[in-house]
């Protein structure tokens, strides 16, 4: 017989996302750091990701992982897309779980929201992925970013509550017309990502003058605008380090002529996007971590030239 979570001190999670180690990104690594966090303070996950690429090791990890069937996409040959279906249900009946939680929900996490709904769970889902952004980088025009946010609101209406990750992005999406919208602010592991962690040989390597480091780790894609960097690169006194790999990388390269580090540097590079210990002497080897988001590459490189300098 089923117990209640009032009954006991833990929560049985059903955490569906769209992406899950080995793969490298944002969603990913998101979803393994709250997985871990959840198993650590005492509640039980599952995590229910797409199947990888076969070629690609497994991980190991602390809770269950639930992998569905997938496909790849022609853009993205390292990114696998989780097909909607039975298995997605069966996965979340089975854990048994109190509460379905749903990071950046797209194909994967829209399939797990209609099973929840079925099996009478409450939902959580959270605002990772802006689609319309997506549908204004690969030029799809007003009627596809006009498109996505229909889809978007839908999925997202559909849950218990919605999580955004600032109190302007929570305002942007109340007026769009997302009902039920909470705050969940973003977080830095001070743990992994520790000043005494810095490697001043790596640092001589990526700036050998001296220079401020303003560093970008993440998919080399359209959407990611990283063409508003290019104000940053050609700054004197300023080193742009850009770590990743995607479908943009040649146009990257074009439009970011001093990006690219020295060939020491380079391989250290590639080396950690495969082993998360160097990837984070990568980041902890940088003045500034920039985030791109609308115009930020262009007000960073105003700040820069008027003398601004990390403190």
């Amino acid at each position: 017989m089923r117990t209640s979570i009032g009954e006991r001190d833990y929560v049985r999670i059903a955490y569906v996302t769209e992406s899950f180690p080995p793969d490298v990104n944002g969603v990913a690594s998101t979803a393994m750091r709250v997985a871990e966090h959840l198993a650590a303070s005492g509640h039980h996950p599952v995590v229910i990701a797409p199947e990888p690429a076969r070629q690609v090791p497994s991980v190991r990890t602390g809770f269950p992982v639930v992998r569905v069937p997938s496909i790849g996409l022609p853009m993205y040959p390292g990114l696998r897309v989780g097909l909607p279906g039975a298995p997605v249900r069966a996965a979340i009946a089975d854990h048994r779980a109190d509460l379905v939680h749903l990071a950046g929900p797209v194909v994967l996490g829209a399939s797990a929201g209609s099973a929840a709904r079925r099996l009478g769970l409450p939902v959580v889902a959270v605002y990772a992925t802006d689609m319309a952004a997506y549908a204004r980088a690969y030029r799809l025009g007003g009627a596809g970013e006009a498109l996505s946010w229909r889809y978007m609101r839908r999925i997202h209406n559909s849950a218990t509550r919605t999580l955004a990750p600032s109190s302007a992005t929570a305002a942007a999406l109340q007026l769009r017309g997302f009902e039920r919208v909470h705050v969940w602010a973003r977080g830095v592991d001070t743990m992994r990502f520790d000043p005494s962690r810095r490697s001043e040989r790596l640092r001589s390597e990526l700036a050998p003058r001296g220079e401020v480091i303003v560093g970008y780790v993440g998919r080399l894609a359209a959407e990611k605008r990283l063409d508003l960097l290019g104000e940053v690169a050609r700054l004197p006194g300023v080193r742009l380090v850009i770590v990743g790999a995607g479908p943009a990388e040649v146009s990257v390269r074009r439009a970011l002529p001093l990006a690219p580090p020295r060939p020491a540097a380079r391989r250290r590079a590639r080396e950690g996007l495969r082993q998360p210990r160097r990837l984070r002497a990568q980041r902890t080897a940088r003045d500034v971590r920039q985030y791109l988001a609308g115009g930020s590459g262009k007000r960073l490189a105003g700040r820069c030239a008027r003398g601004w300098r990390p403190a």
